[in-house]
């Protein structure tokens, strides 16, 4: 398929040409840029690459990321890449300086930034603090989809030109506070900032979409392309990742570790008792994930990507569930020598991060009546768009039939779209395909 999404000499030339557009964009000092990227894109590698070129060209460049690790490893990987490239990360007062590498200045005082050709990397929390006397040439948001409407207006003062990148896909900016008020307003305030600037013509913008995640696998791009307004491949060719394992078993979960030898994606389901699935907290699929993570390491198993094939360790595994408690389900069930080195966290926490293999725990399992807030699919795009060779989804048996016979509500405000009878549909989907795939197993 030449030139197409799914060829890698396609992708390539297609990213290149987004690469030169988005420099042309800020070096003619255009006004507003958002890029869309599918997980794994290599979104933080085109910032860098812009960033780098607008300051060879004398260019003032602030950069504001969404937390002070994403801003820490922006800095990090500048001055690994691009060691001609002198930074400053802006900090708050009293935040202790963490190394960053030779060319990173730490600096907490808005009165100390450079007034000539500089990078400045901040959280855009920093950003909203301070008062700018001397606004940026531009200003490169990092992970915008994560940055509410209300956050980025803070930011005008920076900057009057904004590059801003990110995935779609990912969950919505967290809003403490009841938003009810504002819901049929032109310019939610709660809204993520590059959604209110896609559903506003008034806000002229230009637009690109990176063409390909270089993290997931063919059929994991199949699976969470859905959840997306565009379309993408996988840079990875078919047969490329595997997961491999020795041995063998007759358990259900040996079955389905089996599966991942062609394939990235399987699910195991577990009954769901007459009564009702536990809630929040369900010791039996922790259990089953602690059992998969066992197996996981005692058949021997080696993770093929690309033409590297190694043996897994317990670094190279993530466990994901949607509630804390049962997170902590998922950390005490693990063997006590596992514990700390297979990473188990929230999906909020698991943004930007990857492993070779992910256990998820399916979001909708315990629910029998899901609302509008499960239903919502910004945490599943993200808990099955974190690995790089296989995923193992795991869940009560009641989620298809849930899905099967849930009604959702048009909550929805007049004229705004409903994300709830969307997300019924792609969270359906989801589960069909996998079904349809011959790739679940029923323990």
């Amino acid at each position: 398929m030449s030139g197409g999404l799914d060829d890698r000499t396609g992708i390539e030339a297609a990213a290149s040409q987004i690469r030169r557009e988005l420099s042309e964009f800020v070096a003619d000092r255009g006004h507003l840029a958002l890029v869309k990227a599918p997980p794994g894109s290599g979104k933080t590698s085109l910032l860098l690459e812009s960033v780098a070129r607008a300051y060879q060209a004398g260019m003032r460049i602030a950069i504001a990321a969404q937390t002070n690790s994403q801003a820490d490893d922006i800095c990090r990987r500048l001055t690994h890449h691009y060691p001609g490239v002198h930074g400053v990360r802006f900090a708050r007062d009293g935040q202790p300086p963490v190394p960053l590498g030779a060319t990173i200045t730490w600096e907490t005082r808005t009165d100390r930034l450079p007034v000539s050709r500089c990078v400045v990397v901040a959280t855009a929390a920093k950003w909203g603090l301070v008062s700018i006397h001397d606004p940026y040439d531009v200003l490169f948001i990092d992970e915008a989809w994560q940055l509410s409407w209300a956050d980025f207006m803070l930011l005008g003062q920076v900057s009057e030109r904004f590059v801003m990148i990110g995935d779609p896909g990912q969950i919505s900016p967290v809003v403490s506070i009841d938003v009810s008020r504002w819901e049929t307003s032109p310019r939610p305030p709660h809204i993520a900032a590059p959604q209110v600037i896609l559903g506003d013509p008034a806000l002229r913008s230009q637009q690109w979409a990176l063409p390909a995640s270089r993290r997931l696998p063919p059929d994991a791009v199949g699976l969470v392309k859905q959840f997306y307004d565009f379309d993408f491949g996988s840079y990875a060719r078919v047969g490329e990742r595997a997961v491999l394992c020795d041995g063998g078993g007759r358990t259900p979960a040996d079955q389905t570790l089996d599966l991942l030898r062609h394939g990235s994606v399987a699910a195991l389901t577990i009954p769901t008792d007459d009564s009702g699935p536990p809630l929040e907290r369900d010791e039996e699929l922790a259990e089953l994930a602690s059992t998969v993570v066992r197996r996981l390491m005692t058949r021997s198993t080696r993770v093929r990507i690309g033409g590297d094939t190694e043996p897994l360790r317990p670094e190279h595994i993530g466990l994901v569930a949607t509630h804390r408690v049962m997170n902590t389900a998922l950390e005490l069930a693990l063997p006590r020598d596992l514990r700390g080195r297979v990473q188990v966290d929230t999906p909020e926490r698991w943004q930007g991060l990857e492993r070779r293999i992910m256990i998820v725990i399916h979001p909708l399992s315990g629910e029998l009546r899901p609302s509008a807030f499960d239903l919502a699919t910004g945490r599943l795009c993200v808990m099955a768009s974190r690995h790089l060779a296989g995923m193992v989804v795991l869940s009560r048996d009641h989620l298809r039939s849930t899905l099967d016979t849930c009604i959702p509500s048009a909550e929805q405000p007049v004229g705004r779209p409903d994300v709830t009878g969307r997300g019924l549909r792609d969270n359906l989907a989801f589960w069909e395909s996998l079904e349809e795939r011959g790739r679940t197993i029923a323990a």
